[in-house]
């Protein structure tokens, strides 16, 4: 997945803070200010990117985000604290304890996969960023931040 982003902040000489503010797209079926579908259609969205191309503060750049990474955490965030419980609850009702120990096993299965996503958090955190700029838009002058 490919976009254009403004650079806000330097960090270090191979991460920058990028922002990205969503824009229609007649180019494929993704129109992103007439979705609303997160809420954030006018807000600019700020992410850390690795920056191995050089550019500098105010360049629009062209950045590309890892899908495989991006699906994995979606996959962890919202399908883990909503399948994991269930699957704790119907377990414990199949081998006959619907009510409370079943509701136990759920609260268990949450703080499961509260554990699980802290992890991941946390090994995500110690890896290079899932964004990276990956060229610098030509232009005259540079965008005043």
């Amino acid at each position: 997945m490919s976009d254009k982003a403004i650079v806000t902040k330097i960090i270090t000489d191979n991460l920058a803070k990028v922002a990205k503010l969503p824009e229609k797209r007649p180019h494929n079926d993704k129109d992103c200010v007439n979705c609303g579908g997160c809420g954030k259609t006018t807000e600019m969205i700020e992410t850390t990117a690795l920056n191995l191309v050089g550019a500098k503060l105010g360049d629009v750049v062209f950045i590309e985000s890892d899908e495989k990474k991006s699906i994995w955490l979606m996959v962890i965030l919202i399908v883990g604290p909503i399948l994991i419980p269930l699957t704790f609850y119907m377990i414990a009702a199949s081998v006959g304890f619907p009510g409370v120990i079943g509701g136990i096993a759920a609260a268990f299965g949450l703080f499961l996969a509260y554990r699980i996503i802290k992890y991941y958090n946390n090994k995500v955190a110690n890896e290079a960023p899932i964004t990276r700029i990956v060229g610098i838009q030509e232009q005259e002058t540079r965008v005043q931040i």
